[in-house]
């Protein structure tokens, strides 16, 4: 009888741990579609794109919000104001610090399509992380990112697998 007690004592909470771990969550999903494969699995509410201007030079970041399954471009910078002006947003370009910036744009997508080059250096920016699109025999491939339903444990070993590799590249 004490046995089964103390069986019960472990398998409720491992039952809940494992039912915790397959719960869905939204997470930022990277795919390369070249290769056809998930890149990256991210759980994040909000990440820049960066890249180089292919006509005008300079950098420039777009800033989403992840909203349900959508994608939203809230906001867009630039080093160069010709840059922003490019894209023809209706909103007036405004000074920002030492960047241009167009905000709010609110436009939803269902997801987002690039081609990583070197000469673009497209990269996600999640937090403090950098998840570059261009290199590794990756030149030219394109990316989708959109928003994915996932078990909560497979993203968040995602996470720190990611994390783990990125501390040990550095010098």
């Amino acid at each position: 009888m004490a046995a089964k007690a103390v069986a019960w004592i472990f398998a409720v909470p491992l039952a809940g741990a494992v039912a915790a771990g397959l719960w869905p969550v939204a997470a930022l999903e990277v795919v390369d579609l070249d290769r056809h494969r998930v890149v990256a699995s991210f759980p994040v509410r909000a990440f820049q794109l960066r890249y180089r201007h292919s006509l005008h030079g300079g950098r420039v970041w777009e800033h989403f919000a992840v909203v349900g399954t959508q994608l939203v471009l809230v906001a867009v910078e630039a080093e160069r104001e010709a840059a922003l002006e490019y894209y023809g947003f209706p909103q007036r370009v405004v000074r920002w610090g030492n960047r241009y910036r167009v905000f709010p744009v609110g436009r939803g997508m269902p997801e987002l399509v690039v081609r990583g080059t070197a000469t673009g250096q497209r990269t996600l920016l999640l937090g403090k992380l950098a998840l570059p699109l261009y290199g590794h025999d990756r030149e030219g491939h394109r990316f989708r990112v959109r928003v994915a339903r996932a078990p909560a444990a497979w993203v968040g070993l995602w996470w720190a697998w990611e994390h783990l590799q990125r501390g040990r590249q550095r010098p």
